[in-house]
């Protein structure tokens, strides 16, 4: 049995034939006012002429304008119009074009930020396995170059002592008989510049120096503090617990991860691995609370004494925090006589 339907996408002739509803109402009345004019000139004669004449012609001067008119701005919206498509595809192409560097760029940045944090994570536990001097040169600058720790580097406190460590990295400057001779026993290693040294330093709470010594690229650890308590001894003669410190300065390794370990703990809250940035890291004196260069924070919450504040004799922020039921009463004091002694020192010496 043949199908007489058509076929699909076309339609029949009848309705090929069949005119727009809008074009059939112009149609009608075109025709209608045409029979209108006719019944108008078999009603007057020849004194309907005149007249027809005056309406044919002022049709013809209003509406012929308007045609023009129309061609015209027809005309430019098609222009526009294809001036717009062109721009648009234009446009899209460039949108195309820089999703695709985006792209690329991204998967260049992700694969260069999770490299980098690969190199830092097996720097840092390279220096808990053996904090050497070459090793903690090299977290500094890193922890230095992200705005991590205080210009001053960072410090721990000396188990049973009233003495802290600082591990400093300083830049030596050029002799200037030989402005553009290196060196021979300072080499260039990757992540640290050729002109720094590292600096061990034992101070008080307040940052007052009692020796320092530079700890060389080669030298071992043990060494640099023989030379600590030695220099101690004889520069400050009697002061506070010179043999606690020197019996702390005994296990120089435990000392130095534990400088490694705040280390860690300011690079991790400054790339956003901890809860909460703790700004350029000083101390860690307890478990709850780490000192740094712009006031105490705590570790645990979002709570930050500035400096400012810390200072301001007319607030007392102390009573104020023991108030928090979340507050150790005992890190806290601690922490905050540490923080308040050492920050006093810094803004007296700026």
């Amino acid at each position: 049995m043949t199908d007489r339907r058509s076929p699909p996408g076309r339609s029949s002739w009848p309705s090929r034939l069949r005119l727009p509803k809008d074009i059939a109402v112009l149609t009608l009345a075109t025709l209608g006012g045409l029979a209108l004019v006719v019944w108008g000139w078999l009603m007057q004669g020849a004194e309907y002429t005149p007249g027809l004449l005056l309406q044919f012609g002022s049709s013809l001067v209003l509406i012929v304008p308007l045609i023009v008119l129309g061609r015209v701005l027809e005309r430019r919206m098609q222009r526009t119009q294809d001036a717009l498509s062109s721009d648009l595809a234009d446009i899209q192409a460039q949108m195309r074009a820089a999703r695709a560097r985006l792209d690329t760029l991204g998967e260049t940045s992700r694969d260069g930020l999770l490299d980098r944090h690969r190199r830092r994570e097996l720097l840092l536990r390279e220096a808990e396995r053996a904090p050497t001097a070459e090793r903690l040169a090299s977290l500094l600058h890193e922890a230095a170059g992200l705005q991590a720790v205080d210009d001053g580097g960072v410090r721990t406190r000396l188990p049973g002592s009233d003495l802290w460590l600082r591990l400093d990295l300083r830049r030596t400057a050029a002799e200037p008989n030989q402005p553009n001779q290196p060196n021979p026993q300072i080499q260039a290693q990757p992540g640290r510049s050729a002109d720094e040294t590292l600096h061990l330093t034992l101070e008080d709470r307040g940052g007052e120096a009692a020796s320092g010594t530079v700890w060389a690229r080669d030298e071992q650890a043990s060494a640099v503090a023989r030379r600590l308590t030695a220099r101690r001894t004889g520069v400050v003669p009697g002061r506070a617990s010179t043999g606690t410190a020197a019996t702390a300065l005994r296990d120089i390794d435990g000392l130095l991860r534990l400088l490694v370990a705040t280390l860690r703990t300011a690079i991790a809250a400054r790339t956003g691995q901890e809860p909460q940035d703790l700004g350029r890291l000083i101390e860690l004196p307890n478990e709850q609370w780490a000192i740094s260069a712009d006031g105490l924070w705590c570790r645990q919450r979002y709570f930050h004494i500035r400096t400012e504040q810390l200072l301001d004799a007319r607030q007392d922020w102390r009573r104020y925090t023991l108030t928090k039921s979340w507050v150790d009463r005992e890190h806290f004091l601690d922490a905050y006589r540490t923080a308040h002694a050492l920050l006093s020192g810094s803004a007296s010496a700026s």
